[in-house]
């Protein structure tokens, strides 16, 4: 804070720009609690400007300054009648390092929906932001970045529902991977349904057995499967032995001969078991 200058400007000098805040149109309403708080305590923090000379589009003329962060501090101090603000001028900022200020800021501060955070991500990919960079520059992962992606391309009452709590960000993602809207719009009943009968962690994705990505304890029959799969893409070997042995297709005995072949042929260091044994 301390390389930009904060002094009290004139509100009417401010302009505030629904289109540019990531949380959208502030009403009145939704402050009041803030406004008492600061009318009670002040104003704990300033709000942040930009000078009108740089932001790229075109200002009414009586305004000197566009918000960049604190459009909910602004409202709150028009609904306690004020007529001028603490606020700390950032000169230089580019539109994209705004915008990177204001998401950064609203996500730090009182909670935005997905959509909300969705629409501020895309913004910041529309002026050139690889998903990696937009990732780094908040402090998220990737894969944050790339569901709130994923949620914009997908119908707008799907996305209303997520606004409203009712997807997770897994089910988002399950819901971009299914083929066609109306197989996103019956998995979005089954994931309302669930959640009236209090379950909240459903999968709409593949069913279990199909799910590769699954770990589970293999049948006889799959385990065989991989056994064949491996013969036919790269040969009989360990490998494959070690499989039939969890089949129960050879013995202990026999897998620690195996072993002892393959260390040998690899020119490594092995005790067979079976030796000590005998």
């Amino acid at each position: 804070m301390s390389e930009y200058e904060v002094k009290n400007i004139v509100m009417d000098e401010i302009y505030l720009d629904n289109e540019f805040n990531c949380r959208g149109k502030i009403l009145p309403l939704d402050v009041v609690d803030l406004a008492k708080d600061i009318a009670s305590n002040g104003l704990q923090f300033p709000i942040a400007v930009q000078p009108v000379c740089d932001v790229s589009e075109r200002l009414p003329d009586d305004k000197k300054y566009r918000i960049v962060a604190g459009h909910r501090r602004f409202i709150a101090f028009k609904v306690n009648k004020e007529t001028v603000i603490p606020a700390m001028v950032k000169s230089g900022l580019t539109e994209l390092r705004a915008r990177l200020v204001n998401l950064s800021e609203n996500l730090k501060r009182e909670e935005l929906n997905i959509v909300q955070e969705a629409d501020a991500v895309n913004a910041l990919r529309l002026l050139g932001m690889t998903q990696e960079s937009i990732a780094t520059e908040l402090s998220k992962s990737r894969t944050w970045v790339q569901i709130r992606l994923h949620l914009l391309r997908l119908p707008k009452d799907i996305q209303a529902e997520a606004a409203a709590g009712m997807l997770n960000q897994y089910q988002i993602r399950e819901l971009f991977a299914i083929d066609s809207d109306e197989k996103r719009y019956a998995a979005v009943r089954k994931i309302k349904d669930a959640r009236l009968r209090g379950e909240k962690s459903i999968s709409v994705g593949k069913k279990p057995e199909d799910d590769l990505y699954r770990k589970k304890r293999q049948t006889t029959t799959a385990v065989q499967d991989a056994i064949d799969h491996m013969a036919n893409t790269i040969g009989f070997g360990l490998h494959t032995r070690v499989l039939a042995w969890a089949n129960g297709v050879i013995n202990s005995a026999e897998l620690f001969c195996d072993i002892e072949i393959y260390a040998r042929e690899h020119d490594l260091e092995y005790n067979n078991p079976v030796k000590d044994i005998i």
